[in-house]
């Protein structure tokens, strides 16, 4: 594994804080986070949501997508529940808060989706562990291989005109580079 203070810095300038007060996980250390090899992502879901317009001509369509992703280094799993998403393919975007907010563990996260044949799907996740008693600020890319989606149309409830998730029930997102920052201060 790379341990990358470049891609931090990167990271950090270019991404808006999601998260004010994060609680810390106790569950990490560096330790903790030597062997991990990869992420899973549990949870896959897409959802085309239309809205109607008042003459009930069919309105602009958008996009939300529900992700949840075990981390097993501090066992936490990040819910990403309807999260608006955009439709580039191949672009980092920031995860930005849909109908819930966003996990409180996570100080950034952004996505990439390629939502194609051989496309990818990826995460980077920074979070902040009290460890040993010194917090420490964590950031992680993850990022596997796309598998097949499965789209199927739904009735319109809640504006739902079609639902998409994978022909996998776990997906193995690989570490490209995982790095931490002791003494982390907010």
């Amino acid at each position: 594994m790379m341990l990358l203070l470049p891609f931090l810095v990167g990271l950090a300038a270019a991404s808006p804080i999601l998260s004010e007060v994060t609680p810390f996980s106790t569950s990490c250390s560096p330790a903790s986070f030597t062997n991990i090899t990869h992420f899973t992502l549990l949870t896959y879901k897409i959802e085309t949501v239309t809205t109607p317009r008042d003459n009930g001509i069919q309105g602009p369509s958008q996009l939300l997508a529900t992700f949840a992703v075990q981390n097993p280094g501090s066992g936490d799993t990040y819910v990403l529940n309807r999260i608006p998403i955009s439709t580039g393919g191949g672009v980092w975007s920031t995860c930005i808060a849909g109908e819930t907010p966003l996990p409180g563990e996570l100080k950034r996260c952004m996505y990439i989706l390629e939502r194609r044949k051989d496309g990818r799907v990826g995460f980077r996740f920074q979070w902040v562990c009290s460890g040993s008693g010194t917090p420490l600020l964590f950031d992680a890319t993850i990022i596997g291989n796309m598998p097949t989606e499965v789209c199927t149309p739904v009735s319109g409830v809640e504006g739902v005109t079609q639902l998409c998730e994978l022909d996998e029930k776990e997906v193995v997102l690989p570490v490209a580079n995982i790095y931490w920052e002791e003494g982390y201060t907010g």
